[in-house]
C-alpha cells in the first residue's frame, strides 16, 4: 500500500471518523483507524461497538491496500507534520508516514481483523441537515448520562406521516426536552438512538445547508451526508410515555422575556453553585418573579419583570437545570407554567410549539 495526500483533506477526514475510536480498548483493533487505499480514495472507518463512522478522502494511490493505525497517535502525528502532502507507504507491518524532512513509522495491526462496516438499510427519509442540527443541539443537553438507566441515555426520534412531522426527545429524570418540525415526506418512525451519536453528528455534519438522509430498520440506523456515513446500533427497549407527565392545564403562567431571565439565572448562580446545590428560590408576584441566592459566601436576590395570570407562587430549582434551557431558547419571550410549587415547571415559546421543556422543582420547606 502506498499513496499520496494532502494533509488539510486528510486531517478533515480523520476529524471525521476519530470520534468513533474507542479508547477504551487500548492495543486493541477498536483503537485504530481502518484505512483503505483504491481508486483515487482512501476510505477512513472507525468502530466503537455501537456506532461507526466512515469516511473518503481523494489520494493519489500508487499501490492499494489497507493498515490498521492508532487513532489517537495516527492523528496527533499527521496534525503535526509540515503542511502539503504527505505519503504513506507500508512496508511489513509497519507504516511509514513521510512529510517534507519529517518521517515516522507506526506499527499497524491486522487489518483483516477490523470489523466490517454493516451495509446501509432501512426505511428512509430525509431532512435539512442545519434543521437536524438545531434539533439536536436543543434536545441532547438534557439525556441522562448515567449507566443505570441506559434507555435514557439516547434521544427518542418519531415522525407523525399525518401531521408531516419531526420531534426529538430527551429526558434524565429532572427534565424533559422536546423539539418539533415539520416535515415533507416522511414515513412512521420511533426510535431511540444514543444522544453520544446524535451529538457527534452534530459536530461533523457542518453547517451546509442540504439535505442529510436517514435510514432507519428495527435495530440500528444510519446517517448519511456529504462523504460521511455513520452508523449506530438503536437503544432496545420501550421509551416513556413523555407526554403522561406534560401537565395538562397550569395554575400560574408568566410571560418572561428570555434573555433577561438568563442574566438573572446566571447572576443567581454565582452564589448558588457555590455550595453544590446550584438552589434559587423564586416568588412569583404579579408583575415580577423575585430570585433569590445564598451560600455561605453571601446572599443575591433580583427581579424580573414578567405578565402574570393566575395564582402567585414560591418555588425553587436547581438553577442549572433552568438556565441550559434559557441558553438555548432563541425565542424573545417565553411561557413558564406551574401547577404547583412541587410539580415540574413547562416551558414553552409565547408563540407557535417549536420547543417544550420541562424541568421538576427543588422540595424545599417554605
Amino acid at each position: 500500500m502506498k499513496f499520496i495526500c494532502n494533509k488539510e483533506e486528510l486531517i478533515k477526514g480523520l476529524n471525521i471518523v476519530i470520534r468513533a475510536a474507542y479508547s477504551k480498548y487500548q492495543k486493541s483493533i477498536l483503537e485504530c483507524i481502518h484505512i483503505a487505499a483504491s481508486d483515487h480514495t482512501i476510505l477512513l472507518d472507525t468502530f466503537d461497538m455501537v456506532t461507526a463512522i466512515k469516511t473518503s478522502v481523494y489520494a493519489d494511490i500508487q499501490t492499494p491496500g489497507q493498515t490498521a493505525l492508532p487513532a489517537r497517535i495516527l492523528f496527533d502525528i499527521v496534525n503535526k507534520l509540515p503542511n502539503g502532502e504527505i505519503c504513506f507507504e507500508k512496508e511489513g507491518s509497519s507504516v511509514n508516514i513521510t512529510g517534507e524532512n519529517s518521517k515516522t513509522s507506526l506499527t499497524e495491526m491486522d487489518p483483516e481483523q477490523f470489523p466490517a462496516f454493516p451495509n446501509v438499510e432501512g426505511n428512509k427519509f430525509s431532512i435539512n441537515r442545519l434543521l437536524l442540527k438545531r434539533m439536536i443541539e436543543k434536545t441532547a443537553f438534557s439525556a441522562y448520562t448515567g449507566d443505570d438507566r441506559p434507555i435514557f441515555t439516547g434521544l427518542f426520534l418519531e415522525t407523525d406521516p399525518d401531521s408531516k412531522s419531526i420531534s426529538i426527545v430527551g429526558i434524565d429524570g429532572i427534565r424533559m426536552a422536546k423539539n418539533n418540525a415539520q416535515l415533507a415526506n416522511v414515513e412512521k418512525v420511533q426510535a431511540i438512538i444514543p444522544a453520544k451519536t446524535l451529538k457527534e453528528a452534530s459536530r461533523i455534519m457542518g453547517e451546509e445547508d442540504s439535505d442529510i438522509d436517514l435510514y432507519f430498520s428495527a435495530s440500528t440506523c444510519f446517517l448519511l451526508f456529504g462523504e460521511t456515513v455513520m452508523f449506530t446500533r438503536l437503544l432496545d427497549g420501550e421509551y416513556m410515555n413523555y407526554q403522561a407527565i406534560i401537565p395538562a392545564e397550569y395554575k400560574t403562567r408568566v410571560k418572561v422575556e428570555t434573555k433577561l431571565f438568563e442574566r438573572s439565572l446566571e447572576f443567581m448562580m454565582v452564589l448558588a453553585r457555590e455550595d453544590g446545590s446550584n438552589l434559587i428560590r423564586m416568588s412569583i408576584e404579579s408583575e415580577k418573579i423575585e430570585l433569590y441566592s445564598v451560600s455561605e459566601y453571601g446572599a443575591a436576590r433580583d427581579q424580573v419583570p414578567v405578565e402574570t395570570e393566575g395564582e402567585l407562587l414560591k418555588i425553587a430549582f436547581n438553577a442549572k437545570y433552568l438556565l441550559d434551557i434559557f441558553k438555548i431558547v432563541e425565542d424573545e419571550q417565553v411561557y413558564m407554567e406551574f401547577t404547583g410549587r412541587l410539580q415540574a415547571c413547562v416551558v414553552r415559546p409565547a408563540e407557535g410549539n417549536e420547543f417544550l421543556y420541562l424541568v421538576v422543582p427543588v422540595n424545599v420547606a417554605e
